[in-house]
């Protein structure tokens, strides 16, 4: 057997292996993405609202280098879960350790009269 071989075979394993297990890198930063956001429509001092996470995990049909991203990007947006319309939306980045780097979060029209009534 040839090394070099070798070395390749347990290199490309090494490198296709979580996408054959269908493994979510993105899920540390998924969720300090939903906890920040959950954190920021909450009453100044009140604890964070409970919050259900409805996310469809993305399959991987690109290259490695897609799965392998450092930096994830989500678009969020809050419901009422009585009546389902929207009254908070947020852009969230955050790594793969789970650290947020930017949130940007809004509040929709509706939720802005509401509050002020």
């Amino acid at each position: 057997m040839n090394i070099r071989t070798i070395s390749l075979a347990i290199i490309t394993i090494a490198a296709i292996s979580p996408v054959v297990a269908s493994a979510a890198p993105e899920q540390a930063a998924l969720n300090a993405c939903a906890k920040a956001f959950a954190t920021s429509i909450a009453a100044p001092g009140a604890t964070a609202p409970k919050y259900k996470l409805n996310y469809a995990q993305r399959h991987f049909d690109s290259t490695l280098s897609d799965y392998y991203a450092h930096n994830y990007t989500f678009n969020m947006k809050a419901q009422n879960p009585k009546t389902g319309t929207a009254f908070a939306s947020a852009t969230c980045s955050a790594n793969i350790h789970g650290d947020v780097l930017e949130l940007t979060s809004t509040a929709t029209p509706t939720a802005a009269t509401l509050a002020s009534r």
